[in-house]
């Protein structure tokens, strides 16, 4: 019997490359939950609030720094207090292209064959129609402008910035 039970733990050893892994994992849940909390423009106390007391701000912010463990259930409170899928809090940040604006020479995108800049194009005259303030020849996309043709054109940083630096120029914010 003992040497079954030494048979299954030295089978059950953690290798230090799943340990080093794991605790990649643990970190990127603590920012989440502090980044989405934050994108959501809350501090910790209206988290709490909104939670309607099942997790206080001290609490929260122990989670988000990694101070106090998180249980399974407080997890899916947490996702859930959030609107997101539990999944979300695991997943490491999208990086976005930097925080600046860019203004397209829209006379000049049109005239394109490239694809990347068609697709954008589209975008970029759906952000003109919802604004109103498009005058045909040139438009000014903030940095949120930017991140969204990166979600929702399904482009890369670096094919964004490729097409803005063929057709846009800087300017400032």
């Amino acid at each position: 019997m003992d040497s079954e039970i030494i048979q299954c733990r030295s089978n059950n050893s953690v290798t230090r490359m799943e340990t080093i892994h794991a605790q990649t994992q643990i970190e990127t849940l603590h920012t989440r939950m502090r980044l989405i909390r934050e994108s959501r423009h809350l501090t910790l106390i209206q988290a709490s609030k909104l939670s309607k007391g099942q997790i206080s701000a001290i609490a929260l912010g122990s989670y988000e720094r990694g101070d106090r463990s998180v249980s399974a259930h407080k997890l899916i409170m947490i996702a859930n207090l959030y609107q997101v899928p539990i999944s979300e809090l695991f997943q490491a940040p999208q990086t976005f292209m930097p925080e600046e604006r860019i203004s397209i020479d829209v006379r000049k995108i049109l005239m394109t064959s490239n694809p990347t800049a068609k697709k954008i194009t589209e975008i970029i005259r759906n952000i003109a129609r919802m604004r109103g303030d498009w005058n045909g020849e040139v438009i000014s996309l903030r940095a949120q402008d930017i991140n969204n043709l990166e979600v929702f054109a399904g482009l890369t940083s670096e094919q964004i910035q490729a097409v803005t630096a063929e057709y846009g120029f800087p300017r400032s914010k």
